[in-house]
């Protein structure tokens, strides 16, 4: 019985650390990737600002399940539905998509997208994702690792739209 104290009152102190630990965490995290495409805005906004033309360029929406759920895929509330996330148009205009990304698993985030004139005639894409965290210590922590989770899977989506854009081969 002491050993069952002993063992219950060091996990107890151990999640309490955790926590203290994670409290002093930032409560969102934010994934930001850009890349310049040499194609007009014009171009680039058939692909960014229709949800539904997301499957040419996310990175695995060519083969995993990939649905529209609203008639419309360019106007505000517009839905697909992207393996386990629902993705959902909060704001739209030719230069802005702002949309929330809600998993399966009850995870939410922001995805921004921001296209810019460059003077030499490309175009540049700032891609981000926010997440905010609750305050459990597991999700403190992992806010850690999201760079290196949701950072390449970016990064390949970038580079295909790239390639989609500027009419090149894979």
């Amino acid at each position: 019985m002491r050993y069952i104290k002993i063992v219950f009152g060091g996990l107890l102190i151990l999640f309490i650390l955790l926590t203290l630990m994670g409290l002093l965490m930032p409560s969102s995290v934010t994934v930001f990737r850009s890349v310049e495409i040499n194609a007009p805005a014009d171009t680039i906004q058939y692909y960014t600002n229709n949800i539904a033309h997301w499957k040419y360029w996310i990175n695995g929406a060519d083969t995993t399940y990939f649905k529209q759920l609203t008639s419309s895929a360019t106007d505000k509330d517009s839905k697909i539905a992207l393996g386990s996330f629902t993705i959902t148009i909060i704001s739209i205009d030719p230069k802005h998509i702002t949309t929330f990304w809600k998993g399966s698993s009850g995870g939410e985030q922001l995805n921004y997208l921001e296209l810019t004139n460059n003077s030499n005639g490309n175009t540049l894409i700032n891609w981000s994702f926010q997440q905010k965290l609750k305050w459990y210590p597991w999700e403190r922590l992992s806010a850690m690792l999201h760079d290196k989770v949701f950072g390449p899977s970016m990064e390949v989506s970038l580079a295909k739209l790239k390639r989609v854009c500027e009419g090149t081969n894979p």
